[in-house]
């Protein structure tokens, strides 16, 4: 997995670099940039591609994390009943999948059904990603500052505990499982869920969807480094670029328009899914 020659990890520093670039650009997650990238670029399978682009979210998000812990930009009570319900479920699907393919060795047919398959649940997911996040770019467009406090069924959770507590490790389950499939879903699906169900802040919101994906990630990665789906060399060159990209990109943000940002990276995302669509047809 790390016998990259010269030109493939360029080719990996630079696409981290970019994607690093468009994440401190305009708050887009990665996972629906990388994903895309590793399949279609870099030609991984599907399985791979996750295991790749979990291990690459783990080493980009691991500074960050301590920032906004210094910060205490963290809500330490949602976030804990939250990863009560994702890290089983995160657990769970990453299993199974890299043991499905484990008890499909050498039926190169079965394996093939099984990766496209895999690949059509995350183009889907990947668009479905993208329609939240326009949906989100559209609501803030249309509230004002005094609309921009917590929705109602947040403050209707807030006062009683229980429902707090339960909708946490539900929602966790849901998005751990996910990420264990597919490595997308801890920004652009968490993201929501926190502001519009929780009520939490902004600052909260990014610290705390961070401080969740940086536990859950070691994890799915964990668990396909141990099936052989991780390309190590290609996580540790993105990751390596990103970490110059994304300070430019933060740097560059604060001089351009947020939304028009956002709805070219939106629309780039779009068009790299329906290629993984086209491409799932075609095989």
């Amino acid at each position: 997995m790390l016998d990259l020659g010269l030109i493939e990890i360029a080719a990996r520093i630079v696409s981290g670099t970019l994607i690093g670039f468009c994440i401190g650009l305009t708050g887009v997650g990665g996972g629906v940039l990388v994903i895309p990238t590793l399949t279609l670029l870099f030609k991984l399978p599907p399985s791979t591609a996750v295991g790749t682009a979990s291990l690459y979210a783990f080493l980009t998000k691991v500074a960050a994390t301590v920032h906004h812990c210094r910060l205490k930009n963290i809500a330490a009570r949602t976030a804990a009943w939250f990863l009560v319900g994702a890290v089983p479920a995160t657990i769970t699907i990453a299993a199974l999948i890299t043991r499905t393919l484990a008890r499909l060795e050498g039926d190169s047919s079965a394996i093939q059904t099984f990766q496209g398959n895999l690949r059509l649940f995350i183009a889907c997911l990947i668009l479905l990603s993208c329609v939240m996040l326009i949906v989100n770019m559209i609501r803030g467009l249309r509230r004002t500052d005094e609309e921009r406090g917590p929705s109602g069924l947040a403050a209707a959770i807030a006062v009683r505990p229980a429902l707090h507590k339960q909708l946490a490790i539900g929602l966790g389950a849901l998005v751990g499982g996910l990420i264990g499939a597919t490595s997308v879903g801890g920004g652009v699906i968490m993201v929501p869920l926190l502001i519009f169900v929780f009520g939490l802040s902004s600052s909260q919101t990014v610290g705390t969807s961070i401080l969740i994906a940086a536990v859950l990630t070691p994890v799915t990665s964990a668990i396909y480094l141990i099936g052989g789906e991780i390309d190590l060399g290609t996580a540790i060159s993105m990751a390596a670029g990103s970490m110059v990209g994304v300070p430019f990109g933060s740097r560059l943000s604060v001089r351009l328009p947020e939304n028009t940002l956002k709805a070219v990276v939106v629309g780039v995302v779009v068009v790299a899914a329906l290629l993984m669509l086209a491409g799932n047809g075609s095989t």
